[in-house]
């Protein structure tokens, strides 16, 4: 679950996101539904 957080780290560097596009984004990426939403929420979303 890190990996998903670090991804979702530098997307959020990037540009704005909301909850539900981040975890869509890392969703697309590859990451399970558990992963994407440990690294909404390990920014803060």
């Amino acid at each position: 679950m890190e990996q998903a957080a670090l991804k979702a780290k530098s997307y959020l560097e990037m540009g704005g996101f909301s909850r539900s596009g981040l975890v869509d984004q890392l969703l697309y990426e590859g990451f399970s539904q558990a992963q994407a939403e440990h690294g909404a929420d390990s920014v803060g979303l």
